[in-house]
C-alpha cells in the first residue's frame, strides 16, 4: 500500500512540474520549444536574427509572444511571422511565470542538444570580445570607421547591422553614438 501511495505522489509531483514548465514557456511544453527570448532581450536588444532562422525551420509552426511586452517591441517579430506565413499569438495569462517573452514552437517534441532554449543575450557577445555594451545597443545605426572596423574584426557576423557615417551624415551633424558613450 505504501508503494502505491508513493507512485501516486510521484505522479502528482510530475504533473505539477510539467504545469510549472508549461506556464514558464508561455503555455508550451519545453520539448516543443525551438527557441525562446526573455522579455528584457526583446525590449532592450532589438531583433534577434536567430528568431527568423528558427521561424524558417520546417518544424516551426507557431510564434507565441507575451502581450505585456508591448506591441512596438513585438512588431518586428510579428512581421517576420507574417512574411513566413507562420501563425502567431499574443499571450496574456495570470498563470504565466518567469520572464520568457517569446517562443518559437513546433507541433511535436524536438530534439535540441541544449538544456536552455533561451538565446544568449547579444550584449554578452560584444562584452566577451572586449567591446562595450554601447556597440551592441547601437545596432542599426551609423557609426564611425574605427568602431565599424572594431566590430568587423572581432564580430563580423554583426557588421551588416551597422553602416559607416558618410560625408552627408557629417554635414548634418551626425556623430558616432558609440564614441559618445566613451
Amino acid at each position: 500500500m505504501n508503494m502505491e501511495n508513493d507512485k501516486v505522489e510521484k505522479t502528482k509531483i510530475d504533473f505539477i512540474k510539467r504545469q510549472v514548465e508549461k506556464n514558464y514557456y508561455l503555455g508550451e511544453y519545453k520539448e516543443r520549444v525551438l527557441v525562446a527570448l526573455n522579455k528584457s532581450q526583446i525590449i532592450e536588444d532589438g531583433v534577434y536574427r536567430e528568431i527568423e532562422d528558427s521561424l524558417k525551420d520546417k518544424r516551426a509552426y507557431l510564434l507565441k509572444m507575451s502581450r505585456d511586452i508591448g506591441i512596438t517591441a513585438l512588431k518586428p517579430y510579428i512581421k517576420m511571422a507574417e512574411d513566413l506565413n507562420i501563425r502567431y499569438e499574443l499571450i496574456d495569462s495570470i498563470s504565466l511565470q518567469g520572464d520568457i517573452g517569446l517562443v518559437v514552437v513546433s507541433k511535436e517534441a524536438v530534439e535540441i542538444n541544449k538544456d536552455n532554449v533561451v538565446l544568449r543575450d547579444i550584449d554578452q557577445d560584444f562584452l566577451d570580445v572586449g567591446l562595450s555594451e554601447a556597440h551592441s545597443k547601437n545596432r542599426g545605426k551609423a557609426i564611425c570607421k574605427k568602431c565599424y572596423s572594431d566590430i568587423e574584426k572581432v564580430l563580423p557576423k554583426y557588421k551588416e547591422e551597422y553602416r559607416v557615417i558618410n560625408f552627408l551624415d557629417k554635414l548634418v551633424g551626425c556623430s558616432c553614438p558609440i564614441c559618445l558613450k566613451k
